[in-house]
């Protein structure tokens, strides 16, 4: 087995492992297992069988979607603080590693292995691992996580961002729709892709680790397939400068969990949302992702009886409420973002190639990049937020 595969099949098994204990340890205190398929919690179920929650929010009889429902009636301040101060602490913890292993590249001409981790791999598997330790420690001692003082819609959305990233660094590979087109000539483009793929680790690691600490540690299906995702997310945060962090293979699986993880999700959840993220990741899949593999080109028949069985799944999906705009909101979103992105990054680099000649501007050109860069990742995060929730709403009012 090979050094990245072999690296592989440990992030996976660890990632299941971390994510099954916390479910496993989160249920036992309540002696009622059947709380694994609790999607719908109300006031007095779940919190670890000795939290009381706020459960779902209810208006006319009818829940409120991202009302988040894994919340302390009664929120306290060691609660609100630990859950900030472990995210803050694994969040710039992770930033300063990606910073420090990029000034020693400029010094050292570091090269990708394919066989054993350095000593930046390390430091980050220490920093992640004692971080999950917390994290399980933080639930059960305080619960609340940072959904206490965030809309559930912003960790959904830091999540999309990290995709909308992978789709900007795959051009290459796949093409931006259809496998077309890979080849973009511009030398405004190509610095564009040069600058994501070095410092794109930033607002990955934001959206990973954002998300990992807005929840508790809970044990429903759904919180086991989404700290499942976020480790290896984490895996992949920890695997920079080794050959399986840019395994195609991988990276597929990174970007598709979240279809079986959001279907499943919001399938249990009430209402008629599980069509946006159903859907939505699935036309990404179909239109984009797909050319990762062999299928279109060595096995079209495969690929036209995918795009039947969608067909087919969107006339039943769609039968009772005929919503089929849903199923646009994600792809036409994550579009929107893929093509801002590249436009006011091309428009960047070439202002900056026109008054590269002035020695004046070098100083003032890293402040307006790294303005560009944050409000870009700010708008994105926002912006996906809006459209999946409507609104930034934290739902105290029950």
């Amino acid at each position: 087995m090979q050094g990245e595969t072999k690296a592989v099949v440990i992030y996976i098994i660890a990632s299941l492992f971390f994510a099954s204990f916390a479910t496993i340890f989160a249920l036992w205190p309540t002696h009622n297992w059947n709380n694994f398929y609790n999607s719908r919690p109300v006031r007095g179920e779940m919190g670890l069988g000795r939290f009381l929650i706020r459960g779902t929010r209810y208006v006319n009889g009818r829940s409120t979607p991202f009302a988040y429902a894994w919340r302390l009636v009664n929120s306290t301040h060691l609660g609100r603080a630990s859950a900030w101060i472990g995210y803050i602490v694994h969040q710039f913890g992770q930033w300063i590693i990606l910073a420090q292993v990029q000034q020693q590249k400029k010094l050292d001409n570091i090269r990708w292995s394919n066989d054993t981790f350095n000593s930046w791999n390390w430091k980050m598997v220490y920093l992640n691992g004692f971080m999950m330790l917390f994290k399980l420690f933080q639930t059960h001692t305080t619960y609340d996580g940072l959904a206490i003082d965030v809309s559930e819609s912003t960790a959904q959305s830091s999540v999309i961002a990290v995709l909308v990233v992978a789709l900007l660094l795959a051009i290459p590979r796949r093409g931006i729709a259809f496998g077309k087109p890979r080849n973009i000539r511009f030398i405004s483009f190509k610095q564009t892709l040069n600058f994501i793929k070095k410092y794109h680790g930033y607002v990955m690691s934001f959206g990973t680790v954002y998300n990992f600490h807005y929840h508790p540690a809970e044990g429903t299906m759904s919180h086991l397939g989404g700290f499942f995702y976020q480790c290896l997310l984490l895996w992949q945060s920890t695997s920079f400068y080794h050959q399986s962090h840019r395994n195609k293979h991988w990276i597929l699986l990174l970007e598709t969990w979240v279809f079986i993880h959001g279907t499943l999700t919001a399938i249990l959840q009430p209402g008629t949302n599980w069509q946006i993220f159903s859907y939505g990741f699935a036309i990404i899949f179909l239109i984009n992702q797909i050319y990762d593999t062999r299928i279109p080109k060595r096995y079209t028949w495969i690929l036209a009886s995918l795009y039947t069985l969608f067909s087919v799944a969107v006339a039943l999906g769609f039968q009772q409420n005929h919503a089929y705009y849903k199923m646009l909101f994600i792809p036409v979103a994550q579009y929107i973002c893929l093509f801002t992105c590249i436009g006011i990054g091309m428009l960047t680099a070439l202002i900056f190639r026109r008054l590269e000649d002035r020695s004046s501007f070098h100083y003032l050109q890293r402040i307006i990049v790294i303005m560009i860069y944050i409000g870009l990742a700010s708008g994105v995060i926002i912006g996906f937020a809006i459209v999946l929730g409507g609104n930034l709403t934290v739902y105290n009012d029950y």
